[in-house]
């Protein structure tokens, strides 16, 4: 088994000077994938937009946490969508920016991963509106999906 090299502070900001990256450096960088597993779910509202923002690398390496994280959903909290529609955006957002062609490795599991949270809103809102919202945005990521699959 092969195992990867921690991402670096370059990997979360690979162009140098991103703020937004900086941040999800300074709260995921140096983190073994179980420690960021742990730091996430401490405060999944806090950390969820690090992932928005880091650089492809350090998403490929991190991506499991979403992925463990969402799968792991058993029960719907009335008041708590477990992040699944900012975590949509996210992903879409690393699939739409420049570094597409690396983070499309995780092709494959980000859509089983739509798969399974559009197949199981009622575990991710208590609402039909807000089961609504939630689709949409893993709608999106699956139409982001099929876009790289056709270019």
């Amino acid at each position: 088994m092969t195992i990867e090299p921690l991402p670096t502070e370059r990997d979360f900001d690979p162009y140098g000077g991103d703020l937004d990256a900086q941040c999800a450096w300074k709260n995921m960088g140096g983190l073994t994938l179980e420690q960021a597993r742990q730091r996430f779910e401490e405060n999944p509202l806090y950390y969820q937009e690090d992932f928005m923002w880091m650089g492809p690398r350090a998403f490929i390496f991190y991506f499991p946490v979403i992925e463990g994280y969402l799968l792991s959903t058993t029960e719907c909290d009335d008041y708590d969508d477990r992040q699944a529609w900012i975590l949509a955006h996210a992903i879409r957002q690393q699939l739409t920016n420049d570094a597409t062609t690396s983070v499309a490795t995780l092709v494959q599991r980000m859509r089983s991963l739509a798969g399974f949270v559009r197949g199981n809103l009622q575990l991710f809102a208590p609402t039909p509106a807000e089961r609504a919202r939630i689709d949409a945005a893993w709608a999106d990521v699956e139409g982001e999906i099929e876009s790289i699959a056709d270019r």
